[in-house]
């Protein structure tokens, strides 16, 4: 059993004149501040010259995107600020768009009472779903018409949403009978 701290020999210097372990002390395994300092400072230079290459979630944005956040009143001109105009339709800072991945029912020529009933149905979801939070407005990639708009909130299409709600149908070249089944 240790009765001290100390070994025998301890309490003296070694031959070179140190004391325990005082040889081992030094500045041999430390980098000078002047080093650590410029590293640091190449290494924001390069990213600060590399952060246009990296892409963050934003940057996946579509060129042409905007933002909205207002909510949307129903409306039946483009007079509105932020206005559903009908279930396929919205006007935006006194601009009309529709959305370009659907098909629904015709409010203004509708061709029976059931056509103009879902008509209004859809118009209240869309409106529902765009007042739901902030979207964005895709252009159409594929459809040329500048008022062609995809909108997405979350990665989730709204014009999608409407489709599986009941409200529309995939879009298509070919007219759909929305009257079909109707009794006249």
């Amino acid at each position: 059993m240790a009765h001290n701290l100390y070994d025998l020999g301890d309490r003296a210097p070694n031959a070179s004149g140190a004391w325990l372990h005082d040889t081992q002390d030094g500045r041999n395994h430390i980098l000078p501040a002047g080093i650590i300092l410029l590293t640091l400072l190449i290494a924001v230079g390069a990213i600060l010259l590399l952060k246009d290459i990296w892409h963050t979630p934003d940057d996946a944005k579509v060129a042409g995107s905007i933002t909205i956040s207002e909510p949307f009143e129903s409306c039946d001109d483009l007079t509105g600020e932020a206005c559903i105009l009908s279930a396929d339709s919205y006007a935006y800072k006194s601009q009309r768009y529709h959305l370009a991945d659907i098909a629904v029912p015709s409010l203004a020529d509708a061709r029976c009472p059931a056509e103009a009933e879902l008509a209004q149905q859809g118009r209240t979801a869309l409106a529902a779903m765009i007042n739901g939070g902030t979207f964005d407005a895709q252009p159409d990639p594929i459809d040329p018409d500048p008022s062609a708009r995809l909108l997405v909130r979350d990665g989730v299409s709204i014009g999608q949403l409407m489709i599986l709600k009941g409200h529309a149908r995939p879009w298509s070249p070919k007219p759909i009978d929305w009257c079909a089944g109707e009794e006249g």
